[in-house]
């Protein structure tokens, strides 16, 4: 029987909170049959010219973003692509938190995540921190600086693909190192917003954002369906 993630229904006494855990719960649970007839929806409705929840971004951090599906109580299940650059240096993401927690199936390619913690022991790494509050579905976030922290790793944790989730709350502090070397794609289930803002971490080597806002950008719609078919295939093993 196939799974769904839309059978968790809200009702008035449902906190939204609740239902995310009973669908993060059966999201883990997916089959590589499950993540693929997802992903196959996703693809006829591109096809068709019709976006599930807004329309796909180039995202800051590298990856497209492409929202396949939106819950009541405020869940969404994202497609994460990031093209092939043979050559290229594996992608670390700067270090941050989220204002939701998530679970990640990996679909294909290579990444692992690095988690830390803020210290204010001089031994540990600098980073300057900035408060991010997104707007426009993330597409669109102001930023504020909000001074210097140490931050030490405190754990690893690796992952391979169709081999279980990667799982994390809205206040833990961590890096995604993906690999270039073959495209990278995730499925991301993500819970309610617990709060507007979001913290990330830039190195003292780095410039500051610019004026105080960071963009998206907007992706023509033949690259997104030849991604979202790429990770089709991806879980197929074709």
């Amino acid at each position: 029987m196939a799974r769904t993630l839309t059978s968790f229904a809200l009702d008035e006494s449902t906190p939204a909170g609740s239902a995310f855990t009973e669908r993060q719960a059966e999201f883990e649970k997916w089959t590589r049959d499950d993540i693929g007839r997802e992903l196959a929806a996703l693809r006829s409705a591109l096809r068709t010219g019709r976006y599930p929840a807004g329309r796909p971004y180039r995202h800051v951090n590298g990856f497209t973003k492409v929202v396949a599906a939106e819950y009541p109580g405020g869940s969404r299940l994202t497609l994460h692509y990031w093209p092939q650059a043979a050559g290229a240096e594996d992608d670390v993401s700067r270090p941050h938190d989220h204002r939701f927690p998530f679970s990640s199936h990996l679909l294909g390619g290579t990444q692992f995540f690095e988690e830390l913690v803020e210290t204010d022991t001089a031994a540990d790494e600098l980073w300057h921190r900035y408060v991010y509050r997104p707007y426009l579905r993330g597409r669109v976030a102001s930023v504020a600086g909000r001074g210097a922290v140490g931050l030490s790793r405190v754990k690893t944790v690796g992952r391979s693909p169709l081999a279980g989730t990667y799982n994390t709350d809205s206040v833990t502090v961590h890096r995604a190192v993906t690999g270039r070397q073959s495209a990278c794609a995730t499925l991301v289930l993500r819970g309610p917003r617990e709060r507007r803002m979001s913290t990330v971490y830039y190195s003292p080597s780095e410039s500051p954002p610019r004026g105080g806002l960071q963009f998206g950008r907007w992706l023509p719609a033949p690259v997104v369906l030849e991604q979202v078919e790429h990770a089709i295939r991806m879980v197929a093993g074709t």
